[in-house]
């Protein structure tokens, strides 16, 4: 016996009601329990579909799909990961190292220039506080792509979610460094450290809020083959 239409999109809304969001892995799991139901019919034809899919699901332990989603996410997280490495070793060659070392120095020329006190303090405050607000407002734009798509894929919302994850990083770094920052601020050392620390984080954010969402379409079809072929019906 073959499972009916009706029947596998019961289990898609059997894998959703048990919290798996991503219709990557929903699919993944709909396969997975439509053969061992089949292969339970085959042994046992007079059992029906809730019976069969209850016993298949009752294989996944006392967590159900919990141990799979979780496994899911570590393989995206790696493949997410190395995405961006990719990206990222783009600035270490040229002529993008060469900018990002001059952006380093000339950002390093402003701080030194600027008056020491408190107008040179809260000048770099300002920065990194601007860079908040701009990493903000871009997962607010991310968000929206998010919301707006009519399926979710696992690593479609890693590469839109990116931006709060690098302001997340931002913000704490920020206020961490808000008690030390005068005296970063008066040693050459500091400053080169923040000159140093600003330009990496705008290239984190050209990276992760700008360039890796701007191939999303790519790198969903090279993930997964089925993708384009949703996006085509």
């Amino acid at each position: 016996m073959k499972l009916t239409q009706d029947q596998i999109q019961e289990l898609y809304k059997f894998t959703r009601a048990h919290y798996v969001e991503h219709y990557d892995l929903q699919t993944e799991l709909v396969d997975h329990l439509a053969n061992g139901i089949e292969q339970q019919w085959s042994h046992s034809p007079k059992l029906s579909f809730d019976e069969a899919k209850q016993m298949e699901f009752k294989k996944f332990g006392v967590f159900g799909f919990m141990d799979v989603v979780a496994e899911r996410q570590k393989a995206m997280g790696k493949k997410y990961r190395k995405i961006i490495w990719r990206f990222f070793m783009v600035w270490w060659s040229l002529p993008k190292l060469i900018f990002a070392i001059s952006s380093i120095f000339i950002l390093f020329v402003i701080i030194d220039a600027l008056p020491k006190g408190d107008l040179r303090f809260e000048t770099i405050c300002g920065v990194f506080f601007a860079l908040a607000l701009l990493l903000l407002y871009r997962t607010f734009q991310l968000k929206k792509v998010i919301n707006g798509a009519p399926k979710k894929w696992m690593l479609q919302e890693m590469i839109y979610r990116q931006g709060l994850t690098v302001q997340l990083f931002l913000i704490p770094l920020y206020f961490s460094n808000m008690a030390n920052l005068r005296g970063l601020l008066d040693t050459f050392h500091g400053q080169l450290f923040i000159a140093t620390l600003v330009v990496i984080m705008l290239i984190l954010l050209k990276i992760c809020g700008y360039a890796i969402p701007s191939k999303a379409e790519e790198l969903l079809v090279e993930t997964y083959p089925e993708y384009k072929i949703e996006k085509d019906l």
